[in-house]
């Protein structure tokens, strides 16, 4: 009996082990001025996605590009970075980000909260973000919260599992519309597919998604009346990071990496000149 219980905990280590990552510390690379560090993602329109020739790409992935070749060019070092995991889905890389060690990153569209602080470390925000409600066309727009039960009689609310998107589904099913089903999925962009295929659909999703909608030409609604703004998206590392006041540094350089030429031509880049737009007329 001993022998299996060893035996069950030694491939529960090695199942948690098989979850995490590493990257070198800032101590190790500072000593030996060379390192690597990992990039754990999740695939995030306009944050993390794949380009034309299949190469991961996107505002967080430049940013880190551009930290990287930061900490080259002042602290002496050669550092390198490289990308881990598969980038399925938002709880995966929070989870496995959360659980590594060292100079692990987690990017995608991760919301700094408080009760996140107590999990992670965070970069500054790279971005302010607003999350739209958003159905098919054909459903009448929705003229105020306390008319969702009546407006979207019988719908399917959809919602990626771990995400700030479930909790704001949770608190409109709670505060308007205590009937509202409720269907979770494993990921933002399945989220997206399912209101595109049911007429009696609806979700919270972030302003990247529905940029990228609407940018195909895909059938969907945005109901302004449910926007939620003024929240900040960060980077991600392991509490245990050293790497933090190293991010710190990079970001405040230069009078602000927001305020460089740099950080907003990558902002045109991903989100294009119209998604810059309504990401500031939607977070003032």
């Amino acid at each position: 009996m001993k022998i299996k219980l060893l035996f069950a905990a030694l491939l529960t280590a090695g199942a948690v082990s098989a979850q995490t990552f590493t990257g070198d510390t800032w101590n190790s690379v500072k000593s030996s001025k060379t390192g690597t560090i990992s990039l754990v993602y999740v695939e995030t329109p306009s944050f993390v996605y794949k380009d034309k020739n299949g190469e991961l790409t996107g505002i967080c992935v430049d940013i880190m590009h551009d930290f990287v070749a930061w900490v080259n060019a002042n602290k002496g070092v050669k550092l390198t970075s490289k990308f881990v995991g598969d980038g399925s889905n938002f709880k995966a890389m929070y989870d496995k980000t959360k659980a590594s060690s060292g100079g692990v990153f987690g990017l995608g569209n991760v919301t700094i909260t408080d009760e996140r602080k107590r999990e992670v470390k965070f970069s500054p925000p790279i971005i302010t973000n607003f999350a739209i409600l958003i159905t098919q066309p054909s459903v009448p727009t929705l003229a105020k919260l306390e008319d969702i039960s009546k407006t979207f009689a019988n719908f399917t609310a959809y919602t990626a599992k771990g995400t700030l998107n479930e909790k704001r589904i949770a608190d409109l099913k709670s505060k308007y519309y205590p009937g509202l089903k409720v269907t979770t999925t494993t990921t933002s962009q399945e989220t997206l597919e399912k209101v595109f295929a049911d007429p009696t659909g609806v979700a919270y999703l972030d302003l990247a998604f529905y940029i990228e909608a609407v940018q195909l030409k895909k059938p969907v609604k945005r109901h302004p009346v449910g926007d939620k703004a003024a929240e900040q998206f960060g980077i991600v590392m392991p509490l245990n990071s050293d790497w933090a006041p190293v991010l710190d540094e990079f970001f405040k350089a230069n009078g602000g990496y927001a305020n460089t030429k740099e950080y907003k031509t990558i902002l045109i880049k991903h989100l294009g000149e119209s998604g810059v737009k309504l990401l500031q007329s939607g977070t003032k």
